[in-house]
Formats: structure tokens, C-alpha cells, sequence
């Protein structure tokens, strides 16, 4: 066997005992959380009106049948069984897009409530995740080059940005936007529209993403740019970098070697980052209100879901694997130095 057709295999088969790993993690943890998260699902049927009709008439009633509704939802859920017993049943169910109802969103199924959503958040995160990266590296890389005053100017700046708390800025950004100039709107959603595929629905969606849109791609651009600058800085003082310059090769032409050898790292984070976009970004969604995976995440925590929470971490754990997978292959294909590590480790 080749040796880069070994190196697939053997990361194949680590990533796969990681991604087993990882769902058995996220089955077990909501479900040894503190709480009561059936018996806080009864009191909500209740104060929905549920089979008793709510109200005070019907109190009695329910706190009688209270224990008798209890043991039919732990037993209806499965929860009476050891951990293990529940687990092989469940996984099977997740292969097959079964992922049990949602506590918080009955009586809709947490494959419903995740798939809904997961369209928001990635209208939110993948466009800041690609127009921060560009910008980023293009910032990076210029400020590498170009060295000197420029550099020293622009390093604090970038690490101010990198380091800027999501809070902090979406504040200023409301402040700024929303209630001095009062050009944007502060909340990530409509309120006062049913979502549609209507032209003016679209558009109020997208003048109300602005604002979390601005607040995601800032941040990250810092990052990016400071990752990229370290790796041009690290090209140019290589020794092939002095060899060129000393032949007179052109500043354009080392330009163009040294941004392709110092983006390869850029385009694996990339994959990497792109895996954890489906967990949505938790702070960002709260304060503006937006309808996407954190908001859901949110929720579930908050009403002790804990079907949902699964669902939720584990779509979100089989995403990151995925690409943390994909971004280990890529970086054995494109760097020449990993295939001749692995041809001389065979040797």
C-alpha cells in the first residue's frame, strides 16, 4: 500500500473511533445534567392547557395524575433504562434522521427544529466565515510584505480586533447604528413579519442580518489576518526566499511562491472553522435575537431538553469531525513535506 493511501486509512479509521466517541459523549451528558427534565415537560403541558385544560379548575387533577403522567414519559422516552441500553437504540435512530421529539418544541421532533434553523445560521456564519477569511488573509499578507511602519502601525490594531469581546462590539454596534443613528435595526430577526419566500420578507431579513453579520466577520478578520502575517513572516525569512532574492528573482514572482506556501495553512483552518459553524455562535444570536442553532441551543438548556441538546451537540460534533477529517487529508495531499515524511517513514 502507497504510503498517502495508508496515511487516508489510518486517519479514516481514527476520525470514525472519534466521531463514535464524540456522539456517545453528547448522548450522555444532557442526560446525567442536574434536573428533572420530564417532570419540568409536565409542568409545561400544563401551562399550555395540555390534556387538563390548564387553568385552575384543572390543578387538582393534574397533581394527581402528576407521578402517573411522570412514569409514562420516562417510560414513553425510554429514560428507565440504563444508559447503555439506550444508546445503541438512539444511535440507530440518528443514522436515520430519527432524534426523538423536542421537550422545548413539542410536539415537533428535534430533526424538524434543527433542520429549521440550521438554514439561519448558515446564512449568518458562512458568508462572515468566507469575507473574513479573504479579507484577512488579503490584510495579513500585505502587511507581511509590505514590513516597516506599516507592520508595526497595524499588528496592534489587528490584535485589538482579534481580541475584542463578541459583547463589547455588539453593543457598540447597537449604540452606534441603532440608537443614535438609528439606520439599522437591533434585533437579528423581523418580529413584526411571517417568515416567507416573499421579496419583501427577504429583504427585511437581510436589513436585519447587518448588524450580526458586521458583528462576526470583525472579529474574525483579526484573526485570520494575524495567522496569515505570521506565515508570510516565516516565508520570507526562509532559505529559499534568500536564495531567490540573491538570483534577483523578481519581488512579484517570491510574492506569488511565498502566498502559496503560507496559505495552505490558512485553507485547512478554513475547513476546520467551517465545521464548527454548525454549532452557531450562542452570544451573537442571544443578544440580537436571531433564529438560528444558538438560539436553539439556548432554549434547550434553558427548558432542559435534553433530546435536543443531543441533537444539537451531536449534528454539531459530526460536522467538526468531518472537517477536521477533510482538513487532515487536504493538508497530506498539498504539502510536500507530509508525503515525504510518510515516504520515508515506510522506507
Amino acid at each position: 500500500m502507497r504510503p498517502l493511501a495508508r496515511y487516508i486509512l489510518r486517519t479514516t479509521l481514527f476520525y470514525i473511533a472519534l466521531w463514535f466517541f464524540a456522539l456517545f459523549a453528547n448522548f450522555l451528558l444532557p442526560r446525567i445534567m442536574p434536573g428533572e427534565p420530564m417532570l419540568r415537560f409536565i409542568e409545561r403541558l400544563y401551562l399550555w392547557g395540555g390534556a387538563y385544560g390548564g387553568g385552575t379548575g384543572g390543578s387538582g387533577v393534574f397533581v394527581e395524575k402528576a407521578e402517573e403522567l411522570l412514569r409514562f414519559y420516562v417510560k414513553q422516552f425510554a429514560l428507565d433504562r440504563p444508559p447503555h441500553e439506550q444508546f445503541i437504540p438512539w444511535l440507530i435512530n440518528f443514522f436515520q434522521g430519527r432524534w426523538g421529539l423536542s421537550l422545548a418544541f413539542y410536539p415537533e421532533d428535534s430533526f424538524s427544529v434543527v433542520m429549521r434553523h440550521l438554514p439561519n445560521t448558515l446564512m449568518l456564519l458562512v458568508p462572515s466565515l468566507i469575507v473574513s477569511w479573504i479579507v484577512g488573509n488579503y490584510i495579513g499578507a500585505y502587511v507581511a510584505f509590505k514590513g516597516g511602519k506599516l507592520d508595526k502601525i497595524a499588528l496592534p490594531i489587528l490584535q485589538f480586533i482579534s481580541r475584542t469581546p463578541a459583547y463589547w462590539l455588539i453593543i457598540v454596534l447597537i449604540y452606534v447604528f441603532g440608537v443614535q443613528l438609528g439606520v439599522l435595526p437591533i434585533t437579528g430577526k423581523p418580529l413584526y413579519m411571517t417568515p416567507s419566500l416573499t421579496w419583501e420578507y427577504i429583504k427585511a431579513q437581510l436589513y436585519h442580518w447587518i448588524l450580526p453579520m458586521t458583528t462576526l466577520t470583525t472579529i474574525s478578520i483579526g484573526g485570520w489576518s494575524i495567522g496569515m502575517r505570521a506565515y508570510v513572516i516565516y516565508q520570507l525569512n526562509s532559505n529559499y526566499v534568500r536564495y531567490s532574492t540573491s538570483l534577483g528573482v523578481s519581488d512579484k514572482t517570491i510574492a506569488k511562491y511565498v502566498f502559496r506556501n503560507a496559505i495552505n495553512p490558512q485553507l485547512i483552518s478554513f475547513a476546520i472553522a467551517f465545521g464548527a459553524l454548525f454549532s452557531g455562535n450562542l452570544l451573537v444570536e442571544m443578544v440580537y435575537g436571531y433564529p438560528g442553532m444558538g438560539a436553539v441551543l439556548s432554549r434547550a438548556i434553558g427548558q432542559q431538553d435534553i433530546f435536543l441538546m443531543q441533537a444539537v451537540f451531536s449534528f454539531s460534533a459530526t460536522m467538526l469531525v468531518l472537517a477536521n477529517y477533510v482538513a487532515d487529508i487536504m493538508l497530506g495531499i498539498l504539502d510536500p513535506r507530509i508525503r515525504r515524511g510518510l515516504a520515508e517513514v515506510t522506507r
